[in-house]
């Protein structure tokens, strides 16, 4: 999965983290985001991964959030609106 500029990702441990965006420096953590419950914004690899070595953390970013204007109304759950992905 490539990291794509202003979506939200669901963590490892289930958390919901972004918008993302790009850093301006070209390290090896190019893309940054906030992740709930947590005072400070992380970094992430391209690929979402939160260390460089790739090795697995609870902080890896594992897939897209499908945002509620993505879906279609019937298509909108409970747990959507809940996680504050939907709004009525």
């Amino acid at each position: 999965m490539k990291l794509q500029d202003g979506l939200h990702y669901r963590t490892r441990d289930g958390r919901t983290a972004g918008p993302v965006r790009p850093l301006d420096n070209h390290n090896t953590l190019p893309w940054e985001g906030h992740v709930e419950a947590m005072p400070y914004g992380q970094t992430w690899t391209d690929d979402g991964h939160f260390f460089a070595s790739r090795c697995a953390h609870n902080l890896d970013l594992v897939e897209r959030i499908q945002r509620s204007r993505d879906k279609a109304i019937d298509q909108v759950t409970l747990a959507d609106y809940r996680r504050g992905v939907a709004r009525l």
